[in-house]
């Protein structure tokens, strides 16, 4: 084959513009500091960049965002059980003092007002949030725990309990008061009209029920009506059926709504006097008081059953929990339409009228904190923060109370036999039985006190333990976390170095590369140079 000088210098020109392109490449390697500069230069680089950059960019969240995010909300849920813990340690020393015999009235004013100062604690820890969003309130993160402020707003709240929730109470019959015992003929309190009774009680969340003629339901009226709206307690198996009995008929306890009036003699009747197969609400205590035969109904429900009541509540303190966070419930809006919470997806349709929230109650907020993997850290309110702490505290409270107003009304009586007012036989006479009737009342108190001490000791030793548990939890939590963190970290720093050593350059061998190329290229140069002066007239 002929090689004419076109040829070569083709040829020649060609591999000079391929060197001059790699010097070229090699020089923008060296200014971008990328192996690449689009993907067509290599496709395989480019992909794995795609792949390794969208790696590290989920490490980058999860390590700097959704942990330390995770890690916050952690820190403040340990803070706030650390509180109540603190808050729980205060009343168990309370408990400890008050269980005592020994103790003077100067010793139970002391008691009662350390507890009534640490009443208002128990739940404030329960509004802890952090960044806006409360802790302890599910999915409910704009809504506070507890009530901020006094409210009116009404509640129909359906409550649910197990068998066990029977509790066998003493009830003190007789009490009566001294100044209005000494002016009023009728009333002739003696030691043996001071007596102490065992009845059946059990305790609804809330005190301060709306009354007799008040417990009309949300879902139908708003208002209540002046009709007494009849109550009763219905009996539930396992999987949420109302049970009945041999004949084919619901399982009921009739219950009945009553009201305290002040009158000793009317609370006896309402404590004493149940029906046997019936049951009384004290709407200012919030107590179902259960007849011998309704409280043998009850305890010999099954393991697994459960019994239902319906009530309405209209008063709400500040610092009381907010219903919706623990029950089925139907509220107002600020329309004043039913809004209803937590009842399960399969019962009935609400209204058109009315708007019916998911149950959130034992939901769990999860973070993705790795690929793939997730982790909760939200502690759900009743878990530590039951209602049973406040009722338990506001019991002990009334039984202190009640013994220091007993110390007082011997005082009074004390006091009353010394007034020349009184010095007639009769009053003289009357007052006697009186101071008997008051000393044996005090003992009876005292006694019921130290009891109900004794016992809350064990309570509050469970509800302590409750939230140590949860403590625990937490901190298992947090240690999970910081693991996952320190994971995460490794990975973050391998997905870093390897994004790098497959996109980025060797700076120094690049140069070396750059600097043998323009070597080879100024050669290529010269020899073309040398070549191209070389024709056929110089073969001649």
């Amino acid at each position: 084959m002929r090689i004419t000088n076109s040829m070569m210098n083709n040829n020649t020109k060609t591999n000079i513009n391929i060197n001059k392109e790699y010097s070229d490449k090699l020089n923008t390697m060296i200014s971008t500091g990328q192996k690449i500069t689009r993907p067509s230069d290599d496709p395989i680089i480019a992909i794995r960049a795609l792949r390794l950059n969208s790696n590290l960019t989920e490490a980058n969240q999860y390590y700097t965002k959704n942990i330390p995010d995770a890690e916050a909300w952690m820190k403040t849920t340990e803070t706030a059980l650390s509180q109540t813990d603190s808050v729980l340690t205060g009343i168990m020393e309370n408990l400890t003092t008050g269980a005592s015999d020994d103790n003077t009235a100067t010793d139970r004013k002391n008691i009662l007002a350390g507890l009534s100062a640490l009443r208002n604690q128990i739940y404030s820890a329960g509004n802890a949030d952090y960044a806006g969003r409360t802790v302890f309130t599910g999915y409910r993160t704009g809504e506070s725990l507890t009530f901020k402020e006094q409210s009116n707003t009404p509640y129909t709240i359906i409550e649910t309990f197990d068998r066990e929730a029977v509790e066998t109470m003493t009830y003190i019959k007789g009490g009566f008061d001294a100044q209005q015992a000494i002016q009023d003929a009728a009333l002739n309190p003696t030691e043996q009209s001071i007596d102490s009774k065992e009845i059946y009680r059990v305790r609804l969340a809330y005190d301060k029920l709306a009354g007799p003629g008040q417990q009309k339901d949300l879902t139908s009226d708003p208002a209540p009506t002046a009709d007494n709206l009849a109550k009763k307690i219905v009996f539930y198996d396992k999987d949420g059926n109302a049970k009945v009995n041999g004949a084919g008929a619901a399982i009921e306890i009739k219950v009945t709504i009553q009201s305290l009036t002040g009158n000793p003699q009317t609370d006896d009747a309402l404590y004493l006097g149940v029906p046997n197969d019936e049951a009384y609400l004290i709407a200012e205590t919030g107590e179902l008081i259960l007849g011998k035969d309704a409280k043998a109904l009850w305890e010999g429900a099954g393991p697994e059953d459960t019994m239902q009541i319906e009530y309405r509540k209209e008063e709400f303190a500040a610092d009381d929990l907010r219903p919706e966070h623990y029950f089925s419930c139907i509220s107002l809006n600020a329309q004043g339409k039913p809004i209803g919470y937590n009842y399960d997806k399969d019962e009935a349709a609400p209204a058109d009228t009315t708007k019916w929230e998911p149950n959130f109650q034992n939901d769990t907020i999860e973070y993705e904190i790795s690929f793939n993997q997730k982790i909760g850290i939200n502690i759900h309110a009743d878990s530590v923060f039951k209602h049973a702490i406040g009722r338990d505290v506001d019991e002990l409270i009334n039984v202190t109370q009640a013994v220091v107003d007993s110390d007082a009304k011997i005082a009074k009586i004390r006091e009353m036999q010394e007034d020349p007012q009184y010095a007639d036989d009769a009053s003289k006479a009357k007052l006697k039985d009186m101071l008997s009737a008051a000393i044996k009342e005090n003992d009876l108190l005292k006694e019921k006190m130290q009891q109900t001490f004794s016992e809350g000791l064990t309570r509050f030793k469970g509800y302590q333990q409750d939230t140590n548990f949860q403590l625990a939890e937490v901190g298992n939590m947090r240690s999970r976390l910081a693991l996952t963190k320190e994971r995460m970290s490794d990975q973050q720093t391998s997905f870093k170095t390897l994004a790098d050593e497959n996109i980025n350059i060797n700076l120094s061998d690049t140069a070396i590369d750059l600097s043998n190329a323009k070597l080879s290229l100024e050669a290529a140069q010269l020899s073309a140079s040398k070549i191209a002066q070389q024709t056929l007239l110089n073969y001649l």
